[in-house]
């Protein structure tokens, strides 16, 4: 642990004791969340048991999950402290589905995925379900395997997310996330690489609506040289009290070099009043590289846009859904995800999102 630590974790509070971090008032890392609801999550409880791992339909026996980095935030170190039952899958080759599940009020469970070196799988992980829950999620992709992830939050649920990729040398790893109508999520991604000449494709997009509130975190660190990678979220709000929030770091450190990195947001509006945040971060600490950027963007439905396509004989309901559908076309296809976009496209026709009213 310490050496991946060294690698991608060069300065900033890291401990297991949530002692060790600031007041969340005082903290910059919660100015976005409502406080009231993260200190619900710091308030001592006994896990449910409740939640279980399904592997295509089977159920998964608990394991011996690890770990990969120690904690970066107050939750993150309550969670691990309260933490019981781990479960571990290697993944198989080709396509798998991954489900947890969670009916039961307040639980917490690590689950850690595996890729041999040289493996191909594509998998969709699913989390769902009404209760209240922590989830630590580590994945490990050893050298030269191809692995693809998408994650879908879905349900009502409120929950904490702690999602953290390692990426070993000249291994190939796609990272999607769909978070759609949770009444509360704080999915925090870390992807660090162990080995050169490594690949990471994090794609996500968050659809909140009513009064829900979403917050996504990517970190990106580049500890190794001439390894690559990619950044693409994309958001939208409906709803006047929706909120979100995406912060977004790439760090390349002083042995980054050649790296290679640009990181991209995007949101879409849909309702006055609601609320989208976005910060993107670059550190670079070495001038040795390859490429470095980063955008982001809050975006409102275009009246000329919908003038222009009423004026070809389309209904102004037709144009919204157009126009919103157009907004996240790209990146479903950037997935290659199917599932994703069949439940991303299911998600819109429930709530009305398509063209920008609640059904």
């Amino acid at each position: 642990m310490k050496e991946y630590d060294a690698l991608s974790e060069p300065e900033g509070i890291s401990s297991f004791d949530p002692k060790a971090f600031k007041d969340l008032k005082k903290s910059e890392e919660w100015k976005y969340d409502p406080i009231e609801k993260v200190e619900e999550f710091l308030q001592p409880f006994q896990p449910s048991g409740c939640a279980c791992v399904l592997l295509n339909g089977t159920l998964v026996p608990e394991g011996d999950g690890q770990k990969l980095l120690t904690p970066k935030d107050k939750v993150e170190a309550h969670a691990f402290s309260i933490l019981k039952r781990r479960f571990r899958i290697e993944i198989l080759e080709g396509k798998s589905r991954i489900e947890v599940k969670n009916e039961g009020e307040e639980d917490c469970i690590l689950l850690s995925l595996y890729a041999k070196a040289g493996q191909n799988s594509n998998i969709l992980l699913t989390f769902d379900g009404k209760g209240k829950a922590i989830y630590f999620l580590e994945v490990e992709a050893e050298e030269e395997s191809c692995v693809s992830i998408t994650v879908l939050c879905q349900g009502e649920g409120e929950r904490f997310i702690y999602d953290t990729t390692r990426i070993s040398s000249m291994a190939k790893v796609k990272r999607n996330l769909l978070c759609l109508g949770a009444k509360f999520t704080r999915y925090a991604s870390r992807a660090f690489f162990s080995g050169s000449h490594a690949e990471a494709e994090m794609n996500g997009i968050y659809f909140i609506h009513g009064d829900g509130f979403a917050e996504t975190r990517v970190r990106v660190a580049h500890g190794l040289p001439d390894c690559k990678s990619r950044v693409s979220y994309r958001g939208a709000l409906l709803g006047s009290k929706a909120k979100s929030a995406w912060v977004g770091e790439s760090i390349i450190g002083k042995d980054g070099k050649g790296s290679d990195s640009y990181e991209l947001n995007k949101n879409f509006v849909l309702t006055p009043g609601a609320k989208s945040f976005s910060e993107p971060q670059l550190e670079i600490k070495n001038g040795d590289i390859l490429a470095a950027g980063h955008s982001s963007s809050v975006g409102y439905f275009d009246p000329n846009q919908i003038f222009y396509l009423r004026s070809r004989g389309i209904e102004e309901k037709e144009a919204k859904e157009m126009i919103v559908s157009g907004f996240f076309e790209e990146l479903l296809s950037q997935m290659g995800s199917d599932e994703a976009k069949e439940e991303f496209e299911q998600f819109c026709r429930r709530t009305g999102g398509f063209n920008g009213s609640q059904a």
